[in-house]
């Protein structure tokens, strides 16, 4: 578990919201902008929710004073999704109005394939109060061009991602050559269609591809939005081209099923973590 710990906190802040705020002002140090999520999914129990609740108003409260540059990112899940959607809604609301009044965005992420008509539905519910409001959309998903174009018809800020959740073929395209694919497909509607969206991907095809579409729709808004701890020189080299960087910084004591997925998601990652750990 030592060597676990250790490993993950190159994606990790760190257990608690100092850590967090410590990890963003760094980023911002460094000319990164930042979103904060506390880690924590699948809560079935309305005492985790309301615990959860708290946790992100302190989190918003605490990166306010600090002067943080950032944003904060919540998962429908830890928030009371699988009890029911208007539970969830319910008490997203206050996090909605904290983050509102620090006038940040707040983010919802996307979670497995079997959730995302709800979250869509708690992210349109909430963008009809705030108009800064995010949401992350996943390019592995074959329901996804529809739902991009609904959402991008009615203003939506999207974050895009490759995905990283285990699906079936029936909803998921499974081989890297098709969700490449549909990646580069979403990103040119995003730059066709949409504004102020993120492009979340440390591929660097997908990177050159961004800065190609940048090229021939001069003007469009957008971001790079990357994890904590993954690709640190390419952000650097990105900050100094101009462009906006943003570094998704996870925390909380919850961190072993995101380490474990981030893992799954890109393996190589295995010989990266163990040589870091033996280099010291």
């Amino acid at each position: 578990m030592e060597l676990l710990i250790r490993l993950a906190r190159q994606w990790v802040a760190g257990e608690t919201i100092e850590d967090a705020v410590r990890v963003a002002l760094a980023a911002n140090a460094r000319g990164i902008h930042a979103i904060v999520n506390h880690l924590g999914e699948h809560y079935r129990e309305k005492g985790q929710v309301e615990a959860t609740v708290q946790e992100y108003l302190r989190l918003v409260s605490q990166l306010r004073a600090a002067g943080v540059d950032g944003d904060v990112s919540v998962k429908p899940t830890q928030l009371g999704l699988l009890i029911d959607k208007g539970y969830a809604f319910s008490h997203i609301l206050p996090v909605l109005d904290a983050t509102k009044a620090w006038g940040r965005i707040l983010w919802v992420d996307m979670e497995a394939a079997s959730t995302v008509e709800d979250t869509i539905w708690i992210y349109e519910n909430l963008h009809t109060r705030y108009e800064r409001v995010g949401l992350c959309i996943q390019a592995n998903l074959r329901r996804t061009e529809g739902d991009l174009r609904r959402l991008l018809a009615n203003g939506a800020r999207i974050r895009l991602v490759k995905g990283a959740y285990k699906e079936t073929p029936e909803v998921a395209y499974a081989s890297r050559a098709e969700i490449d694919r549909e990646y580069v497909r979403h990103l040119e509607t995003l730059f066709k269609e949409g504004k102020d969206f993120a492009v979340a991907s440390h591929d660097g095809k997908m990177i050159e591809r961004t800065l190609e579409f940048a090229k021939t729709h001069a003007g469009v808004p957008f971001e790079f939005a990357m994890l904590q701890g993954v690709r640190d020189p390419l952000k650097a080299e990105l900050v100094g081209q101009g462009h906006l960087v943003t570094e998704y910084i996870p925390y909380g004591p919850t961190w072993l099923p995101y380490f474990s997925r981030r893992l799954r998601e890109r393996p190589r990652n295995i010989v990266t973590m163990v040589r870091s750990f033996v280099g010291g």
